[in-house]
């Protein structure tokens, strides 16, 4: 066996970790089920349940945000650009997401003009909105807005909560070099910041007429609590 033959470290982890996400997409459905049969007979266990789910999902983003970055560094980020309903695809997130938050009582509210259309990579943006709202879940107290809007010629998508709102170190505005959120880790909470880090490089990787689009995060708004932003040109 020659060099040729031996498979790069980074492959073998890629394809360690697409076979576990497989089997975490499996795990996720059978629980799903289990849920809904729990529903219907008032299991005392429901709300652990739920987070078993939780939990199973934030696995399953953090092993397609390592896997895309993996992509992004054997070759150019890919991405997929066609127009879509913003309004369409917010509803589609909290759809899915809606049993989990409202299981802790947490009201979603959706605010997005319903002839907003605009142009992105649906799915990375789609995995950034349902990779945020099951984040919701452990951070938010009990409200959570979801919206889009036009803004000084980019798409707004912004999640607003009424929680404690994001430490100083994930505060950021990935326009700036300095603070890179990939960089923090809190072993309070678990958090690395990776899907702060994959969200800026998703905003970045979206162009048009030379502007880049970018990730803000930030505390205040309407709930003082914790606010997330794409800008996408």
């Amino acid at each position: 066996m020659d060099d040729s033959d031996i498979l790069d470290f980074s492959d073998i982890l890629a394809s360690t970790m697409h076979d576990t996400k497989n089997s975490l997409g499996m795990l996720y459905n059978t629980l799903d089920t289990m849920i809904g049969e729990c529903q219907q007979k008032g299991c005392s266990v429901q709300q652990d349940h739920f987070l078993l789910q939780y939990e199973l999902r934030r696995l399953n983003h953090n092993f397609i945000r390592m896997l895309s970055l993996y992509k992004a560094r054997k070759a150019q980020f890919p991405i997929n650009l066609d127009y879509h309903s913003a309004c369409d695809c917010l509803d589609e997130a909290i759809v899915v997401n809606e049993p989990l938050l409202t299981s802790k009582g947490i009201d979603i509210e959706l605010e997005c003009p319903g002839d907003l259309f605009w142009s992105f990579d649906r799915e990375l943006i789609m995995g950034i909105l349902d990779s945020m709202l099951n984040n919701a879940y452990l951070y938010t107290k009990d409200k959570l807005t979801v919206s889009a809007k036009r803004e000084e010629g980019y798409l707004v998508i912004q999640l607003e909560d009424n929680g404690p709102g994001y430490p100083d170190c994930f505060l950021m505005d990935s326009r700036r070099k300095s603070g890179s959120a990939g960089s923090h880790v809190s072993f309070l909470t678990g958090s690395t910041g990776l899907g702060l880090y994959f969200s800026a490089l998703v905003a970045r990787s979206h162009t048009r007429e030379g502007r880049e689009g970018f990730m803000q995060t930030m505390n205040g708004a309407i709930y003082e609590g914790g606010v997330f932003s794409l800008h996408l040109p």
